[in-house]
């Protein structure tokens, strides 16, 4: 599974939009951009299937529903 190169592609995502804004006025603020940047990721997430799940999308779905 490529759980690390995920993390580490989404870090790097978080910086390079963070760095667009030079500061952030309160920390409530920082934490509002953060949940809305996780939930865009979360649902371009959703839309992708990993290298070698294809196969066993259909497995994977009937063991955990």
């Amino acid at each position: 599974m490529y759980s690390t190169n995920l993390i580490a592609n989404f870090n790097k995502h978080l910086k390079r939009t963070t760095h667009h804004k030079e500061q952030f006025p309160t920390e409530d603020s920082l934490d509002r951009f953060l949940v809305s940047q996780f939930n865009v990721y979360n649902e371009k997430s959703l839309k992708r299937i990993h290298r070698g799940f294809k196969g066993l999308q259909d497995t994977l779905e009937s063991s955990f529903t």
